[in-house]
């Protein structure tokens, strides 16, 4: 009983994926790489499909606000972090 629990709890944990982290993603007609501003990233990839706000902590502790935007395309999950108005991150994962 204890084998069959323990292969459950393997399959169920393998469904589960992580984002990769990139330096750069291809709109249509632009790339957005990070550094690039939030208006080049709304610019080259338009809308988002939605966008939540949160606080991210620099490594000497200090609080930032955050925005993160989720677009897909191409069959992938792109998140697109926003600090001070600049590409702080870019996420992706398959779909």
């Amino acid at each position: 009983m204890k084998k069959l629990l323990v292969a459950a709890v393997l399959l169920a944990s393998s469904s589960v994926f992580a984002l990769e982290y990139t330096n750069a993603v291809r709109g249509s007609t632009m790339i957005v790489e990070v550094g690039h501003s939030q208006g080049r990233m709304m610019e080259a990839l338009g809308r988002p499909v939605s966008s939540y706000n949160h606080v991210i902590h620099d490594r000497k502790g200090w609080p930032h606000k955050a925005t993160t935007y989720t677009y897909r395309m191409n069959n992938a999950r792109y998140e697109i972090t926003i600090v001070d108005g600049k590409v702080y991150s870019i996420g992706w994962e398959r779909e």
